[in-house]
């Protein structure tokens, strides 16, 4: 059983990896929908089960502990009990109560976010001192961030004719932007490749079963869609779900 189980789960996750990464041939195909249904399926399946772990361990003794301390979290799961009703037509303006309530906490919560973290702390982050600096490096460091901020500004003057050292400052403050949203985009890129490489180590490993599974699932994956793309059109729209 702890093989077959092994094996289900090999082949499974196989699918589930290659098959998201058949969008890349540009047909809709089979593989890709069953793993974009089956990721989506178990995230949900895998949210709610831990989610109903975690009120039935913490939330519910703490209410039948103190009920008359905890009433703000009685509230909160009845709420909670209330977004079920919309999978009846008949019940879904209910729903909406606890969805409303929910969206604007969290408009709330997110606002108060983003003017602390995006513009208090960094207007916070870039009035740095010079003139008590006696650390070289430091000075320089200061400086550059200071005046990278001030030619960025330049750059969204949009009342000001752009002409001499405006236009000057400018056209440096485009190019810094243009290396900071490099530097964002290969942060993000070499982030996720790397995860994609260590993920991919379970499958290419060189030793039996884990590389012959994953090649001979790929091969037939790609010679499946390619057959069913160039002789069996209608099928393919058949086999490949919405």
């Amino acid at each position: 059983m702890a093989d077959m189980f092994t094996w289900g789960v090999l082949l499974f996750s196989t699918l589930t990896t290659f098959g998201l990464y058949m969008i890349l041939s540009g047909v809709d195909n089979p593989w890709f929908a069953f793993a974009e249904h089956a990721f989506v399926g178990c995230a949900i399946g895998l949210s709610i089960v831990v989610s109903t772990d975690y009120i039935f361990r913490t939330i519910v003794p703490r209410i039948m502990t103190d009920p008359g301390k905890n009433w703000p979290t009685f509230i909160s799961i009845i709420l909670g009990l209330m977004m079920l009703l919309r999978v009846s037509k008949s019940t879904v303006h209910i729903a909406r109560i606890p969805i409303t309530i929910a969206t604007g906490a969290g408009i709330a919560v997110g606002t108060r976010a983003t003017l602390f973290s995006g513009i208090v702390n960094q207007v916070r982050a870039t009035i740095l001192p010079i003139f008590s600096v006696t650390d070289t490096w430091t000075l320089i460091y200061n400086l550059t961030v200071i005046l990278c901020v001030l030619l960025v500004f330049t750059y969204y003057f949009y009342t000001t004719e752009m002409k001499g050292p405006l236009k000057t400052a400018n056209s440096i403050g485009k190019y810094i932007l243009y290396l900071a949203f490099g530097v964002l985009f290969s942060q993000t890129y070499m982030g996720r490749l790397g995860l994609l490489l260590g993920h991919l180590e379970n499958y290419l490993t060189p030793y039996f079963p884990d590389f012959f599974v994953t090649v001979t699932i790929v091969l037939i994956m790609i010679v499946s869609t390619y057959l069913l793309h160039k002789r069996y059109p209608d099928l393919l729209k058949k086999v490949t779900p919405e």
